[in-house]
């Protein structure tokens, strides 16, 4: 079972700054697959990468056919998406990318509306304490939320955000991602 919390409305630029947390009390042993599976994958093996800044690249894109337990994760958040944004599952598709934090990493502030994504959000394989939080900012307002393993957060596309300092000695995973109208959705 997943649970939710939403924030207020607030507004930003006239648009409603809002979030909804979603926790998957049983994706513990989920999580350890999926980073045992990182773990072992080839450096070979992303089909891409982008945005390389601070000596990383920020999105690691990998194929399902490498990562197959990431269908639990894809299914699950295409589901309340749908619930979020009032349609049918089938109508929506979604890109997702790996976020690996190594210690002394972050992630710089960044939207995501650059095409016509309808929902932005992470997911969280392997957060240590100390790893980094979520920072949703609004013009001078800002949330940070103490991300952990099995989390799942959902923001408007348009929401600034970036991920504070790696200050553990291991490295904090995370999954991105963008769900839109799929073609034949629309």
């Amino acid at each position: 079972m997943i649970s939710s919390v939403q924030t207020p409305s607030q507004k930003n630029n006239s648009r409603p700054f809002w979030y909804e947390i979603h926790r998957c009390p049983n994706c513990l042993a989920l999580n350890a697959r999926l980073s045992e599976r990182l773990a072992r994958l080839p450096e070979h093996s992303a089909l891409s990468k982008n945005h390389y800044i601070g000596g990383r690249y920020e999105n690691i894109y990998i194929a399902l056919a490498d990562l197959p337990e990431m269908r639990v994760v894809i299914d699950a958040a295409i589901t309340r998406a749908a619930e979020i944004l009032a349609c049918e599952a089938d109508r929506l598709r979604m890109g997702w990318w790996l976020n690996a934090m190594r210690p002394g990493d972050l992630t710089h502030a960044h939207t995501h509306d650059d095409n016509d994504e309808l929902l932005s959000g992470a997911y969280y394989i392997d957060i240590p304490k100390n790893s980094g939080s979520l920072v949703l900012m609004d013009g001078e307002k800002s949330i940070e939320i103490e991300t952990c393993m099995g989390m799942f957060v959902f923001f408007p596309p348009y929401v600034l955000h970036k991920v504070t300092r790696n200050l553990s000695d291991y490295s904090r995973l995370s999954i991105g991602f963008n769900v839109g109208l799929s073609a034949t959705g629309k």
